[in-house]
């Protein structure tokens, strides 16, 4: 069994296809999803509402792989540290665990660059930017979880995991990993920023 966490709209054939936003539920009802127009696009039918941050996905030792991309930095400190003893309890003993979240550190270089701290706090996903005004503007951004409520560089998420029993915890990129299924649910423009700065990518396993 495959385990892809924060699907959003990449679905994996061969991949049990989860995400939390509410959205993906509210699709699924006619009458609310002509009501309240969160998204431009329709998430695919394959999508499994599941939250990592309240019970694994799986039963115990029951994924062979698990993928979790821009996910975790969407969730408060204490829930990341929840979902990644959840993943730690659901993956296979040498099971792959490939992830990757926002670089802090690429946002912070950037700014010493050009000291543009409106850039700084917009390109973070942290700020307010606009007040929501009306009642369905503050609808969709609760439903849509697109706030990042934390951020990561290499050093404190590699802590993270190693703190939750983790191994051979190394840097990745975009094809590198000798699992092919991962080619199902992997896309090279998540790896990099918007300016082709490197996200924080990590390989490793459960022993």
């Amino acid at each position: 069994m495959n385990i892809h966490i924060g699907c959003g709209y990449t679905v994996g054939t061969n991949w049990k296809n989860y995400d939390a936003t509410p959205t993906a539920r509210i699709e699924k009802i006619p009458l609310l999803k002509k009501i309240i127009k969160i998204n431009q696009r329709i998430f695919p039918k394959e999508v499994i509402y599941g939250d990592i941050t309240k019970k694994p996905l799986c039963p115990p030792n029951g994924a062979d792989n698990i993928f979790c991309s821009h996910t975790l930095e969407h969730m408060s400190y204490e829930e990341m540290k929840i979902s990644l003893s959840h993943i730690y309890t659901m993956l296979k003993p040498n099971g792959c665990f490939r992830l990757i979240v926002p670089s802090l550190e690429s946002k912070i270089e950037k700014y010493l660059k050009n000291k543009d701290a409106n850039n700084f706090i917009e390109s973070i996903g942290m700020g307010e930017k606009n007040k929501k005004k009306n009642i369905l503007d503050k609808i969709r951004s609760i439903l849509g979880h697109s706030k990042h409520l934390w951020m990561y560089d290499y050093k404190s998420m590699s802590k993270e995991l190693e703190m939750a029993k983790f191994k051979n915890i190394n840097k990745c990129k975009f094809g590198d990993s000798k699992i092919k299924i991962f080619e199902e649910v992997e896309e090279e423009g998540r790896f990099v920023d918007n300016d082709g700065m490197p996200e924080i990518c990590i390989q490793c396993t459960k022993e």
